[in-house]
């Protein structure tokens, strides 16, 4: 999915939108610690760098409280993004407002301001500094080069230094000029794109992989050629050629490049390849690293020298109270979002050290959802997501880019985004949105909450677990999965509901509003394969999504049934005003959906006389059976309760005790007992409650005293009878059977899997049952 397109959408509708911003709830900090305005702590934080890490750690430190006071040596902030990124890819109106957002929240600049005594900004080194910790986000701003021949002659230009002057306001002209950008990555293309913007000269990009391997995005590389950038890919550096004191060119060698090994590139030389290539400036941009000479000569701060800063799990150098981020911490440049990443991480660092909180960052993995191939194919065939291509970032014209800045990437349409979106499998059952937080008035909901695992003692137990829709994809007749526009009829009430997928709309895949719509009765029930039994409510919600349909898009409404069961107070009624909406009810057992001159042919047999045998129609709802929760049976062997043969929990009598379970004290509720729609889902309930009720006012709970015990003298101790008691009655002790009288049942279970025939019914063994037919008979 364009991520990086959906959010520029919404990032250009907040600036095109500006004026408006503060008369819409801001949920930037909703659900978080942070706060607007929030009561001061007290602490000073010192932020060194005023690029994308330190200004991001700066307003979240501000957030919390404290007072943040950012320096940089530049007249302006931004860092990188404000001398490294040409205004082609971060047009600078954009980066000054944002800027701005954060210093109007209560971040200070001291800008032109150069930091070279760290330590002395500590409160703690008594040296007069005010600051109780200190943030290095100096960036990489120092570019590598090699040293070949002549690379020290005027005109070879370093590739951060060459943007910093642009990107200042040097006037630079390259008319007729000869560029060489020697290096293959981002930065590389920032300089050859910002030079051919500077007089038309000829741009050409010579470096060590080959096309494909190159840290450069693909995309851009496409975009530099149409600009007029010649690449030269697999070139070894060999010299840079000098006639009378000026530059001529760079004399390279073709090569198999085998990456990088020890930080040293890996390349077999093509013998007899050596050539050379015509410029008159070369531009190095083969690597950039931080610069560490304001650090403290002492060695206070230590360096993975020259990788970057050395800090612990917490983001603090060697020197306490000192921390770092972004690219001098990480001793290369990275993306931006990366160094913003680290900003956020750095701040909660920080603060921890100010609270003086002694624990480690979490460091518990976050959930990445993992899908196969082959489920992401279920998910679009499903109609989850959609299945067209990635929609594309779009370019102004190439002659709309000669010698100027303007932003050559369009932000996409609001259909566009629309269009992209959809093509998300939705993965994750919560993105984080934190919508559910800004709804609730009550604070009800915490997502900073952690598992916890509580013992409370109850005195009765209700279940009410409910159950699960039956999955169509097993049977392939119904064509869910298959073919588009076959929905269930959970996912039509999706559909209606103003927050589903298409706003309230009832619409096809094509986004087109069904002219004819078939509902397909007991799909999964009653069938021998899968569920053989009723499933008692879907008849009726059948007909109201008939209803519903009727009322929404006013389509053709063909509903295909087995047989009618309209068994509740005016429910028959209900199915004549559904008759009288004109819905077409035509017996049948289906037997297949399949896709036809882009409709949906809906065929079935055992239809009535006179009555067609099929229909074809724009959509297909699906009246899915109810089934057990696929947990049912581990909860059921929690709770020490039995099941029915189609998986249900078993009450204890149909008539007599419909809510209670054959274990005292636990009660039944809703579905998880057997199908039944709403109506007779909250009577269950209420009679649940009042038999629970009943039970708790006893005070003393009477027992049956039918129970199993151990003969003693027969127990061998195997402990089989432990495994069979389903209501974990039993238990070995000194290498005997106890029976627990309080939770035994007497179901018999123990007595037949018992082996030596030891596990008996109290007060009926044979010689008790002898006795009393010896007492009958005198």
């Amino acid at each position: 999915v364009n991520i990086m397109g959906l959010k520029r959408f919404v990032a250009d509708w907040a600036y095109d939108h500006r004026e408006e911003l503060s008369k819409i709830q801001d949920k930037s900090i909703i659900g978080t610690p942070f706060k607007k305005d929030p009561v001061p702590t007290g602490k000073k934080v010192a932020i060194i760098g005023a690029g994308p890490a330190g200004l991001t750690a700066g307003l979240d430190l501000v957030r919390l409280g404290n007072q943040v006071k950012v320096f940089d040596s530049l007249p302006e902030a931004g860092g990188m993004m404000r001398v490294g990124i040409p205004p082609h890819r971060l047009p600078r109106k954009y980066l000054d407002w944002e800027i701005q957002q954060i210093i109007d929240e209560g971040v200070e600049l001291a800008l032109n301001t150069w930091i070279d005594d760290i330590p002395g900004l500590l409160k703690e080194n008594n040296s007069g500094g005010m600051f109780d910790a200190v943030l290095i986000a100096t960036g990489a701003h120092k570019t590598a080069k090699l040293q070949l021949r002549n690379s020290n002659r005027p005109d070879n230009w370093m590739s951060l230094d060459f943007l910093k002057r642009v990107l200042t306001g040097e006037k630079i002209d390259l008319s007729g000029k000869r560029i060489a950008i020697l290096g293959g990555g981002n930065v590389a293309l920032d300089a050859a794109r910002t030079a051919v913007r500077l007089g038309k000269p000829e741009v050409r990009v010579i470096c060590l992989e080959k096309r494909g391997e190159m840290t450069s995005f693909e995309w851009e590389i496409e975009v530099a050629e149409e600009e007029g950038i010649e690449f030269f890919t697999n070139r070894r550096f060999d010299e840079i050629l000098v006639e009378g004191n000026r530059i001529t060119g760079v004399r390279c060698t073709e090569i198999i490049f085998h990456g990088f090994h020890r930080g040293r590139p890996d390349i077999e030389v093509i013998p007899g390849t050596v050539h050379d290539i015509p410029a008159d400036i070369i531009i190095w941009a083969i690597g950039q690293g931080p610069d560490f000479s304001y650090l403290p000569q002492d060695g206070s701060i230590c360096t993975h020298y020259p990788i970057g800063v050395l800090t612990d799990d917490e983001m603090m150098t060697t020197l306490p109270g000192v921390f770092a981020a972004g690219d001098v911490h990480r001793g290369k440049t990275f993306f931006v979002v990366d160094a913003i990443g680290e900003g956020h991480q750095a701040a909660q660092c920080i603060q921890r050290y100010l609270n003086q909180i002694d624990k480690s960052r979490d460091n518990t993995p976050r959930k990445v959802a993992k899908l196969t191939d082959e489920e992401v194919r279920q998910t679009i065939q499903a109609g989850k997501a959609a299945d067209w291509k990635r929609v594309e970032i779009n370019c102004i014209p190439v002659e709309e880019r000669i010698n100027n800045f303007r932003e050559v990437d369009l932000t996409l349409t609001e259909d566009e985004v629309l269009r992209e979106a959809q093509r998300c499998i939705q993965c994750g059952i919560c993105s984080e949105c934190l919508e559910c937080v800004t709804v609730c008035d009550r604070e009800a909901i915490n997502h900073e909450m952690k598992d916890s695992y509580e013992t409370v003692k109850v005195g009765t137990i209700v279940l009410a677990t409910g159950f699960k829709d039956f999955d169509p994809t097993i049977d392939p007749k119904y064509g869910y999965g298959k073919h588009p526009n076959v929905i269930t009829a959970m996912e039509f009430e999706r559909m209606i509901n103003s927050s589903g997928p298409t706003q309230g709309k009832v619409l096809m895949k094509d986004g087109k509003p069904p002219k004819s719509v078939a509902i397909i009765h007991c799909v999964g029930s009653r069938d021998h394969d899968y569920l053989e039994y009723c499933s008692r409510a879907c008849c009726m919600y059948s007909l109201k999504t008939a209803q519903l349909v009727r009322d929404y898009v006013d389509a053709e409404v063909y509903e295909i049934y087995r047989d009618m069961r309209t068994f509740g107070k005016d429910y028959e009624e209900f199915y004549n005003r559904t008759k009288k909406k004109g819905v077409h009810f035509y017996h049948g057992h289906l037997q297949n959906v399949v896709r036809k001159n882009g409709q949906l042919n809906v065929s079935w047999d055992e239809n009535f006389y006179n009555q067609p045998n099929h229909v074809s129609v724009d959509m297909v709802i699906l009246s899915t059976g109810f089934e057990p929760q696929d947990d049912t049976g581990a909860v059921a062997s929690t709770f020490g309760i039995s099941r029915s043969p189609d998986g249900f929990f078993l009450e204890r009598h149909p008539k007599l005790a419909p809510v209670e379970t054959a274990t005292n004290g636990i009660f039944l509720a809703g579905a998880c007992q057997s199908p039944k729609d709403i109506p007779d889902t909250v009577a269950q309930a209420g009679g649940a409650a009042a038999a629970a009720l009943s039970l708790m006012d006893q005070g003393t709970v009477e027992l049956d005293p039918s129970v199993a015990y151990a003969n003693k003298v027969l127990c061998a101790g195997c402990g089989q009878c432990v495994s069979a008691c389903p209501y974990g009655a039993i238990e070995i002790i000194d290498k005997k059977a106890e029976v627990n009288p309080f939770l035994c049942k007497g179901c018999g279970t123990c007595a037949a899997a018992c082996p030596d025939k030891a596990m008996e019914l109290i007060h009926f063994d044979d010689r008790q049952l002898v006795a009393e037919l010896v007492g009958a008979l005198i």
